[in-house]
Order: structure tokens, then sequence, then C-alpha cells
């Protein structure tokens, strides 16, 4: 991932050779009529790499402007531009891609990708500082995308000039091969070997008979594991480093750099498919694929792993990708969209994804480690991600590699709510049921005390006397007087008006009663998005068939919306949210900031409608629409 204000270069700058530059070239200054020189990366034998910006796309790239006397003569340079042409057709995650040669005045350059890390030269640099190397696993990792990229390679175009310089490491940890198409800068290189480091100088001999990429190979797996250069062109590994590593390490590292070609290995695919089974046989595991364990760094965390199948045998090499065509364009350079690997080369310890919370990215993390997330309910399939290899940035639930996760998420979730459901129901009942022998103790506490009491009271009362008083009473002697009611007068109008009045206002109000429970009941299962398999005979939401339904009401959805328009003269725009459930049902329509009116009219202008039944979860579709 390129960072635009990043302060870490493509590759850490090495020591300057002892003759300087007769032209350096400064911030602003333009090559090739369309790169705009950014920064001065690095200064070296084959000459000085600048980071530009592409006029004409917009991208970042790495300019090498080559010195003169690396270059050659004028047969050398022709040869060196016939070379950087064939290099230009490699296309392969961990080799850096190259746009081509171009001639600034009386020097040469190459234009490649930028990557924005370090090289394997000062990283070991840092290591050798603190006094520490790499693990056995460490090194199998970073080595094994060494030779996926000479692996791709060999066919069309062998290194020639493999270093530790030419090994960057981008912040993400994709471990790329640099410097495809320079083998003719060799003699150079061996010419002037006090100018280079001394990792570079230990994998460029002068020997002839070393002079070979599995030999650099060899080199670099010995500097990462012992922290140090070799002293001769033959490396042999300290005793006390392999005391602590296994034996066949060394007849790996042995076989590397034979003075016999014969008895190396044929092929780089061959070289890690012998140091990956080391490495399994070191872990005691019969798993064909080590555990990715990388080094991190303060400046770039460097997560490698190995994402290319192994060979059936040794003597097979590994399937190659496909080569894309590219166009032509005058002048010879192509600045092509840099497509990252596929989501198949993501074995999960990959940290290429980002999650977005509140606004804010966080990360990286391996797909293990969102799926850790998912499974623990910090995000959901709504959850927006980023892919950093991608460059796509979409819900969580939209990326295929996340399918079977998902699946299996929802129906542990849906597992995991019945559980709680059913708990939460056996505790309603037991407290119930003491409720209820509650109440019933009090009740008959209650009626008990109360019969008691009752019948103490009575028991204190003196006992009743038949009384005598028939004769104390004298009965009326005259009629009581008629009493005339007047006759019920009708209804006036406004009191029949006043009564229709109550009675609509008694109907909207249980209608109004009635949408919110409909509203709520919809809010629910829009909200409670349960996987369903089967609605839909193995299909997927079909966005063109859901457009289609929706243009039947489109003249009722149109009048709701003028109408909308109407109440609010500044409303420029509006967006209609819709739930479709995996049975075709449209529900949980409404129009977020819009009036209640508004929304009431929507949902009743799609009520009714249905789409083509799916499989999967609810899907939440957005129609915006704008006013003039």
């Amino acid at each position: 991932m390129e960072s635009a204000n990043s302060s870490t270069p493509e590759e850490s700058p090495a020591p300057a050779p002892a003759r300087a530059e007769s032209v350096r070239l400064k911030q602003g200054d333009i090559v090739g009529s369309r790169f705009v020189v950014d920064e001065r990366l690095r200064e070296d034998v084959t000459g000085t790499t600048y980071r530009a910006v592409d006029e004409k796309s917009g991208k970042k790239i790495a300019i090498l402007m080559m010195d003169p006397a690396t270059a050659g003569d004028k047969a050398a340079t022709e040869s060196l531009r016939t070379a950087v042409k064939a290099a230009t057709e490699l296309a392969h995650k961990n080799i850096v891609s190259v746009f081509g040669m171009g001639k600034e005045g009386r020097r040469r350059y190459v234009a490649r990708e930028y990557v924005d890390g370090q090289t394997l030269a000062a990283l070991l640099d840092k290591k050798a500082t603190a006094g520490k190397q790499f693990t056995l696993k460490g090194a199998y990792n970073l080595i094994a995308h060494v030779c996926n990229a000479l692996q791709y390679a060999r066919a069309t175009l062998p290194h020639g000039t493999l270093r530790p310089s030419a090994v960057l490491i981008n912040r993400t940890g994709r471990v790329k091969v640099s410097d495809f198409g320079l083998a003719g800068t060799r003699p150079a290189l061996e010419a002037r070997r006090d100018a280079l480091t001394p990792w570079d100088a230990a994998c460029l001999p002068a020997d002839a008979e070393h002079a070979d990429d599995l030999y650099a190979v060899g080199v670099m797996l010995y500097c990462l594991i012992v922290g140090r250069p070799p002293e001769g062109p033959a490396p042999t590994l300290p005793e006390a480093t392999a005391q602590k590593l296994p034996t066949a390490l060394a007849d790996v590292l042995r076989r590397c750099v034979d003075p016999d070609p014969a008895q190396r290995f044929a092929e780089p695919a061959e070289l890690k498919a012998e140091l990956l089974r080391v490495v399994e046989a070191a872990r005691g595991s019969e798993r064909r694929r080590p555990v990715v364990e990388t080094p991190t760094e303060a400046a770039a965390s460097i997560e490698v792993l190995d994402g290319t199948p192994m060979p059936a045998s040794p003597g097979k090499a590994a399937p190659r990708s496909k080569k894309k065509a590219r166009p032509k364009e005058a002048g010879g350079f192509v600045i092509p969209e840099l497509k990252a690997p596929s989501q198949a080369d993501d074995d999960g310890t990959v940290q290429r994804w980002l999650v977005e919370r509140g606004g804010t990215d966080y990360g990286p993390f391996t797909s293990k480690q969102v799926v850790e997330q998912l499974f623990k309910e910090e995000i959901t399939g709504e959850t927006t991600i980023y892919d950093i290899e991608t460059d796509r940035r979409l819900a969580l639930s939209e990326f295929d590699v996340f399918t079977e996760a998902l699946v299996s998420w929802i129906h542990e979730k849906a597992e995991r709510e019945k559980r709680a459901a059913e708990a939460a129901t056996e505790a309603a009942a037991k407290r119930r049921n003491r409720i209820l022998l509650g109440v019933m103790l009090g009740t008959v506490l209650i009626v008990g005390g109360g019969a008691g009491g009752w019948a103490w009271y009575r028991s204190t009362l003196p006992k009743p006397v038949k009384a005598h008083l028939g004769s104390l009473v004298t009965p009326m002697q005259i009629a009581l007087p008629t009493v005339t009611l007047p006759e019920e007068l009708p209804e006036t109008f406004a009191e029949v008006e006043a009564r229709k009045r109550k009675v609509a206002a008694r109907t909207a109000k249980r209608r109004t009663a009635a949408e919110r429970r409909r509203m709520e009941e919809e809010a629910r299962l829009a909200a409670s998005s349960e996987l369903v398999v089967g609605s839909g005979d193995g299909g997927k939401f079909d966005r063109s068939a859901f457009d289609r339904v929706i243009a039947g009401r489109n003249g009722r959805l149109m009048k709701c919306l003028q109408d909308e328009a109407r109440r609010d003269p500044n409303l420029s725009a509006v967006e209609v949210h819709i739930t479709v459930l995996p049975r075709g049902d449209l529900i949980n329509v409404n129009m977020p900031g819009g009036t209640s009116a508004g929304s009431s009219c929507v949902r009743a202008a799609l009520r009714g409608l249905k789409v083509p039944a799916f499989d999967g979860t609810n899907v939440k579709v957005k129609l915006p629409f704008n006013f003039r």
C-alpha cells in the first residue's frame, strides 16, 4: 500500500559510492517529459533512485537514473534496453513491475513500480545492530517469496544481480524482487565491489562459477539465519548456529552454494520445497505448510507468507501466472493498474484488511482476526471493511472470502439467541411460579385473616332484639304529584358534525396505532436478518428484477415525492430505504428526514409489492431522488 506522506523510502539508503554523481536531480525536476521528481531514495553503484509522480496517470513510480559507467557502451546499453523490455512483461505479486527504459540527456533511466517499504539489506543491518537473527520459519517465509519470483521469471528472464538491496518489503509485509532486466550491470557491480554493502558483495562473487541466482538465494539464507555476511564463497553455518537448527538445513545451504552447478538445486521451486520440508521437520508437524511467524520491525511490520502452491515433486516447476497483455504507448512507458493477488492467495494470515468503525479505519488485520471480531459481535456483516490488496471498500458480506465464515456466524448467532431465549423463558417461568406461589400464600393469609377478624368482630356485637314499630308508622294519605318529562329534541347540525369528527378522530387514532405496530414489526424483521436457505433455489438477490418491480409503482411514488416537495420547498434530495426479505417481501419502507405524511404515502405506494425470492439474509436498498 503506497503512502503519500511516508517517511520510509522505497529502499533504505545504502552507502554512497566514493565517486559523486555529476548531475543530481532535485525535487520538481521532470524526467522524460512526464515524470516529476519528488524525493531521492538512494544512491549506489547502479545509479540513483528517485521517487517520482507520473503526470499522465497520477501514480507514484520509482526512477533509476543509471550511472553511465554502469550502463556501459552503446552495445551494452542496447542489450540492457532489450532486457528491460523483456522485464516489462513480468507480472507477479513478488516482482516489482518495470514500465520501460528511457533517455534523459546523455543518461539512461528505468521507470518501475514504487514500493513503500525497505530493502532486505536495510532490515539485515537493523537486525545485526540489535544482535538478532531471523527465525527459521521467518527466513523460510522470506526466501519462499524470492523463490516464487525467480521461478516465475526463470524461463523468460533470469535475474542476474540478485542481492539483498534488490529485495524490497513493503509496509504490509509483501516481498518484491526488484532489478529484473539489469543483469547487464553485473560486470560493473563486480568491478566496484568496494562500493557495495557487505550483504550485496557476498551475493555477487567475482568467480564466474558462482554467478547464479540460486547461489545468491543461498547467501541470503545464510545472512538471515546467521545475522552476518559469509566470509568466503562457500559459506557454512557456524557450529553454534548449526547446533540449534536441523542438520538438513546445512545440506540445503551447501547445495545452494556448491561450486559444481550439477550439485545445486535445479530450480527455485525445488529449493523452496526442500526448505519447506526442513521447516516442517523442525516444527515436528505433518502439516504441509508452516505457521507464518515473521519478524517485525519498528519501521515496517513484516508478515510474509507463502501463497503459491508447492510443486508435486522437486523436479516439477510451480504453476506460473498467466501474462496479461500490456497496451502499447509511444515512448515505451505504460503505467498500468497494479493488480493485487486474488482472494485465493489469502490463507487467513495476511494483514490485508482494515475495519471501519465510526468513520475511522482500524488495522491492518488478517482475515482470521476479522472473523474473530465477527464471532465476538464487535462487527457485523454490514460493517464496511477495506481490502489493502485490491483497494476495494465494501460491506464484509460482499467479500466472497468471508462467505463461509458469515454463514457459520449466522447459524451460531441464531443458536446462541435460541439458547438465550430458552434460558430467559425458563427464568421467567421460575419467576412466575414464585410470584404465583407468593400471591396464593398472600391471598390465603389475607382471606383467612379477614374471615377470622370478621368472625371475632361479629362475636363482639350485641345480639339484636325484634322491634315492634308497626304502630308507630302512619301511611301517607295523599298521592304523589306526576312529573312530566320534556320531549327529546333532535340533534342540531353542529352536534352531528361534532359527533362525526369524534368518530373520525377515534378511527384515525386506531389506524395510527395499527400503522405504528406494523412499522415496529417490520423494523424487527429487518433487524433480525436471519439466514434463509432454499427460498430462491440457490439464487442471489437480483437488483435488476427489484428495479423492474419498483418501476411498476413509479407513478404513485412520484406523486408522494411531489407532495413532499410541496410541504418543504427547501428540500433538495431524499432517500427511500427498503428492506427486502429472502422470500421477496418489501418491508420497513421509510423516508429518513421526510415528514410522517410523506413516509406513510411512500409505504402505501409500495405496499403489496413482491420481488423474486433469493437465498441469504435481508438486503437493504436505498433509492435516492433529487429535486430540481
